[in-house]
C-alpha cells in the first residue's frame, strides 16, 4: 500500500523564504522555470518561479530534503503557464 510521507509546510515555506532573500532577480531575456510543489494529493500549493539555472537546482536539492519528489509527466499551474518540475510528498 502507498501513502505519502508527511512534509512540514512551515519548514518549507521558512526554507523557501530564505532561497527566495538569496534569488538573483528575474532576467526578462531567459526562459523562466516553474518548479511547482503539490500536497499528496496533487493540489498544487505553490509555484517558484526562476530563471536563474543555479538557483533552481537549490529548489530542487531542497524539496528532495523535505522528501519531496518529482512527478512524471506535464503539468500546468491554475492559469496555464506549463510546470518544468512538479514535485509532492514522496511515496512509501
Amino acid at each position: 500500500m502507498n501513502h505519502a510521507v508527511a512534509f512540514d509546510p512551515a519548514e518549507l515555506r521558512r526554507r523557501l523564504g530564505e532561497l527566495h532573500r538569496e534569488q538573483p532577480l528575474l532576467d526578462p531575456a531567459a526562459p523562466a522555470m516553474r518548479i511547482g510543489i503539490a500536497d499528496a494529493e496533487g493540489e498544487l500549493l505553490h509555484v517558484v518561479e526562476t530563471s536563474s539555472l543555479s538557483q533552481a537546482v537549490k529548489v530542487f536539492e531542497l524539496l528532495g530534503d523535505l522528501g519531496l519528489e518529482p512527478c512524471k509527466g506535464r503539468h500546468r499551474s491554475p492559469d496555464g503557464r506549463r510546470l518544468t518540475r512538479l514535485y509532492s510528498p514522496a511515496r512509501d
